[in-house]
C-alpha cells in the first residue's frame, strides 16, 4: 500500500490513486496504519450548508480506517471567504468519521494547508504544486510497467461553442440541399479571411459555421485547394487553429486538412500525426484513411500540388458559379 509522509507526496499520490486528474472537486483518502486504504472522489460542495454531505463519506464509514485525509480541488472563482465555512462544517463531519489528520485546499495552482496555521512550516498565501510528472511517484509506476494517469484535467468543450454547433448544424439543415454546399464554402470562405486578418480563431460563431459547413463532403474539398500556392503556411495554422478549437465529433474533416497542407509543405511525420487525430475522433472517416494508404505508398509532395491545380478550380466553378 501506498505511504504519504507530506502533503506535497499527498497531492503527488492523488492522480496515480484516482487514476483520474482531479478537478473542482472534493478527495477523501482514508489510511490504514498509515497507509493508503481507499481514495473516494466526491462533487465539490458549493452550498455553506452541508448537512445533507454525509452521503459523501458513506464509502468511509465501511472501511476499517485510523485517519482521513481532504484534499478540495477549487475552481480559480472559489472564494477563499465562502470556502471556509464550508470547511469548517465538512471537517466537523469527517471527524465523526475518523481523525482528520491533514486538509489540504488547492486552488490557482498552489496549496495549503487548511489545518495547519504554522506560518513556519506553512505559507497562509500557499505553497506551488509540485512536479507530479518529475516525482519518485511517477518514476516507480513507471518502473512497476504501469500507464501513466492523466496529470492535467481532460479538457471540457466550452458550452457557448457546443451550443453555436448545434445552432449552425440546424441554420445549415434548414436551407435548401442544392444551396447547402454554396453555404458551406461561404462559410468556410469567412473564416479564411478572418484567419488572415486576426491570425487567430477569436470569432465563435464563424468557428461553428466552418465546422459544421466541413461535414459536407464538398465544403471539405473545397478546403483542400483553397490555399492555392501562395498561402500554404497560414493554411497550415488555420487548420492547425480550427482543430485545436473542434469538439469531440468534428475533427475528422479539419485533422485531414491539415494532414495534406503538411503533406504538401514537406512534413510527412506531421502529415501522418495529423491523420491519427482525425481517426482517433472518426475511426470510419474514409479520406483519412485513403491517405494513410497514399502516404504509405510515397506519393511526392508535388503531386498534391498537381492534384490541387486540376481539381479546386472546376470545384470552385461548380460551388460558387
Amino acid at each position: 500500500m501506498t505511504t504519504i509522509s507530506t502533503p506535497t507526496e499527498l497531492i503527488t499520490a492523488v492522480p496515480f490513486l484516482l487514476n483520474a486528474a482531479p478537478e473542482e472537486c472534493l478527495v477523501f483518502i482514508a489510511l490504514s496504519e498509515g497507509a493508503v486504504a481507499l481514495a473516494v472522489q466526491a462533487e465539490l460542495p458549493h452550498a455553506p450548508e452541508l448537512d445533507g454531505a454525509e452521503p459523501y463519506l458513506a464509502p468511509l464509514r465501511e472501511s476499517d480506517i485510523d485517519q482521513l485525509l481532504v484534499l478540495a480541488y477549487l475552481p480559480s472563482d472559489f472564494s477563499r471567504e465562502k470556502g471556509d465555512q464550508i470547511w469548517e462544517q465538512l471537517q466537523r463531519i469527517c471527524e465523526k468519521i475518523a481523525p482528520v489528520k491533514d486538509f489540504l485546499i488547492i486552488h490557482q495552482g498552489q496549496w495549503r494547508s487548511f489545518l495547519c496555521k504554522n506560518q513556519e512550516c506553512c505559507d497562509p498565501a500557499g505553497e506551488p504544486l509540485p512536479d507530479i510528472a518529475s516525482s519518485e511517484f511517477a518514476a516507480e509506476h513507471v518502473f512497476q510497467g504501469l500507464v501513466m494517469p492523466p496529470l492535467t484535467p481532460a479538457p471540457t468543450e466550452p458550452r457557448d461553442l457546443l451550443a453555436l454547433l448545434d445552432r449552425a448544424r440546424v441554420e445549415f439543415e434548414r436551407c435548401e440541399p442544392s444551396n447547402r454546399s454554396k453555404r458551406g464554402v461561404i462559410a468556410l470562405l469567412r473564416l479564411i479571411s478572418h484567419f488572415t486578418i486576426k491570425r487567430e480563431l477569436e470569432n465563435q460563431s464563424l468557428v461553428a459555421d466552418a465546422l459544421i459547413a466541413l461535414t459536407d463532403i464538398q465544403v471539405r474539398d473545397f478546403g483542400i485547394g483553397s490555399h492555392g500556392d501562395e498561402n500554404l503556411e497560414l493554411h497550415r495554422e488555420l487548420w492547425r487553429a480550427l482543430l485545436d478549437s473542434a469538439p469531440v465529433g468534428y475533427r475528422g474533416p479539419t485533422a485531414t486538412l491539415l494532414a495534406l497542407v503538411r503533406y504538401e509543405g514537406g512534413d510527412i511525420e506531421g502529415a501522418k500525426r495529423a491523420l491519427e487525430r482525425a481517426l482517433t475522433d472518426d475511426p470510419h472517416y474514409s479520406l483519412a484513411h485513403l491517405l494513410q494508404k497514399t502516404f504509405a505508398a510515397g506519393w511526392p509532395p508535388e503531386a498534391f500540388t498537381t492534384m490541387r491545380h486540376q481539381l479546386h478550380p472546376k470545384l470552385e466553378a461548380e460551388l460558387l458559379g
